[in-house]
C-alpha cells in the first residue's frame, strides 16, 4: 500500500493520493470515492496528505474479509508499508478463523522479516561515467514555469555522433537494443562545456 493507505472502504479498490497546486485528495481508482479537499500549505508540504490519510483510514465498520482479499494480500511481497492494510484484514475477519489462520500466521512471519532492498549498483567505472553524463546534462537544463507551475527541461541532445559510432550495427534492426548505451555515446560526444 502506498503510504500506509488502506484500501478503498467501498469497493476495496487501490487509493491515489492526487496534489494540485491548491488542492489534495485521496480517491479510490476503482470507484471514485474520494475525500473531501484539503488545501495545500507550501510552507508544510506534508501537512495535506497527513490530514487526508487520517481520513482516508478511518473506518466506522470494517469492510468484512473475504477468502479473495486475503489469498490476494498473502501472494503479494509484504514488506512493513502492508502493516496498517494486514491489520485491518485481520480485525475485519470475523469467521473461518480455523482457514484464514495460517495464511494469516504466513503474513504476519512475512511482515516480521527484515526487509533489505538491494539495488544493484553497477561497477566504479560506471558508475562514475555515469555521474559524468548526469552532470553535463544538469548543467543543460533550464528551470521553465508553465501555467505558474516550475518545470525543469533538458535541452536535445544530438545523437548524430551515436548513430555514426553504431554503424557496426547497421545490420540489425532498429531502434537499437541497448538504449543506455546510446544515449551515453551521444552524451559524451558532447564538448565539454556544451551549452544549447
Amino acid at each position: 500500500m502506498p503510504s500506509g493507505l488502506l484500501q478503498c472502504a467501498h469497493c476495496d479498490g487501490a487509493p491515489v493520493y492526487i496534489a494540485g497546486r491548491l488542492q489534495a485528495v485521496i480517491v479510490c481508482e476503482e470507484c471514485g470515492m474520494s475525500t473531501p479537499p484539503v488545501e495545500n500549505d507550501p510552507k508544510r508540504p506534508n501537512a495535506a496528505f497527513a490530514q487526508l490519510s487520517a481520513i482516508w483510514n478511518s473506518r466506522v465498520d470494517h469492510r468484512q474479509a473475504d477468502n479473495q482479499a486475503i489469498s490476494m494480500v498473502a501472494r503479494r511481497a509484504l514488506t512493513s508499508s502492508d502493516i496498517p492494510y494486514f491489520l485491518n484484514l485481520l480485525a475485519s475477519t470475523t469467521t473461518d478463523w480455523e482457514t484464514n489462520g495460517p495464511t494469516f500466521a504466513a503474513m504476519a512471519a512475512a511482515l516480521a522479516q527484515p526487509s533489505y532492498e538491494f539495488k544493484h549498483v553497477g561497477p566504479p567505472d560506471t558508475v562514475l561515467s555515469q555521474a559524468a553524463r548526469y552532470q553535463t546534462l544538469l548543467r543543460s537544463a533550464k528551470i521553465i514555469h508553465i501555467d505558474g507551475a516550475p518545470m525543469v527541461r533538458f535541452e536535445h541532445v544530438p545523437a548524430l555522433a551515436a548513430e555514426v559510432a553504431e554503424e557496426a550495427l547497421a545490420d540489425k534492426e532498429w531502434p537499437l537494443f541497448d538504449k543506455e548505451e546510446f544515449i551515453g555515446k551521444a552524451i559524451d560526444s558532447l564538448p565539454d562545456h556544451w551549452q544549447p
